[in-house]
């Protein structure tokens, strides 16, 4: 394998995701991506910027439901109720690895590559656009303004009420809420991050019919049995890559659950290129004999290790 080291290179149809050091080296040795729970992602806002508006849309429909409609209702408090238990069920089932479509960004850099010291991965698009399929996406991220996002929310919610009943066929009603409202929830951010460019790779678990019944209708949580049947889901792609069950790690003072999406060797094709930061003090060289080291033989798409110029401040 033959790796060059260049100033100058070309960059076509490939995300980057920026990473520490000791991550980079992680993801290389275990041939892995970790994908993190959505609920548990670095910036807290983004989750409640969509479900704000979630919420007043499900208010809005259910105020416009007719007397009849309501006298199925057994508690005055039904649609609290009902947004609570479903924020707790999406939040359980969404798992991402986020990446950009900017490479050598000195916003990305200072955000996620460990303040200027770390690594930036070149991945081909198309790699992740191919391993798609139910439950799994690879989307560029919408950025939507709220009132965009007001009309996205009220069109479609009006659309599965006139298949679905609210109340007397609520368990099909939310199965389609998850599937055309729930799974845009992990691809929607606010303009003000447009700049980041963002581009997402992400599964979705499926969830059965009677799981959402019991979970959010008879007021069943999940017993220890069914929570670690869930937890130790295995998801297979192509190529014998899979994803693998849930397990945590620590960050400052939370619990993170992830997934790894375990990529064999396929890692060596998907990577395209190597950016150092400004101020990792790794050199091009010493990179590239970690990648010869780490291939394990495999055909390797790595061709080209740049070191940024950027003035880091």
């Amino acid at each position: 394998m033959c790796i060059k080291i260049t100033e100058k290179m070309p960059f076509e149809n490939q995300v980057y995701h920026y990473c520490s050091l000791e991550t980079f080296r992680l993801i290389v040795e275990n041939k892995v991506l970790f994908m993190s729970g959505y609920h548990y992602m670095n910036d807290s806002s983004e989750e409640k910027y969509f479900l704000d508006v979630f919420e007043e849309e499900m208010k809005n429909l259910y105020d416009g439901l007719s007397d009849e409609e309501k006298a199925n209702i057994e508690s005055d408090d039904y649609m609290k109720k009902y947004m609570t238990r479903l924020s707790e069920l999406y939040a359980n089932v969404c798992f991402i690895c986020c990446f950009s479509n900017i490479r050598d960004d000195l916003n990305q850099w200072r955000a996620y590559g460990d303040d200027g010291k770390g690594i930036c991965i070149g991945f081909d698009k198309s790699f992740f656009e191919g391993l798609v399929k139910e439950g799994f996406f690879a989307e560029n991220v919408t950025y939507k303004a709220k009132e965009e996002l007001h009309s996205f929310i009220s069109e479609k919610l009006i659309s599965i009420k006139n298949e679905h009943s609210l109340i007397t066929d609520s368990v099909k009603f939310t199965r389609e809420v998850k599937m055309q409202i729930g799974l845009k929830r992990a691809k929607v951010k606010n303009p003000a991050f447009l700049a980041e460019n963002e581009f997402r790779i992400g599964l979705y678990d499926s969830l059965s019919d009677d799981a959402i019944k019991q979970y959010v209708f008879d007021d069943i949580h999940i017993g220890a049995t069914g929570l670690k049947q869930y937890m130790g889901n295995i998801y297979y792609l192509e190529n014998n890559m899979k994803i693998s069950p849930v397990d945590y790690r620590t960050n400052k003072n939370r619990l993170i659950p992830y997934r790894k999406l375990e990529l064999g060797s396929e890692l060596f094709k998907a990577i395209k290129s190597v950016t150092i930061e400004p101020l990792c003090q790794a050199s091009p060289e010493e990179l590239a004999k970690f990648l010869v080291c780490k291939c394990d033989n495999c055909f390797c798409g790595i061709d080209t290790i740049y070191k940024s110029t950027l003035t880091y401040v």
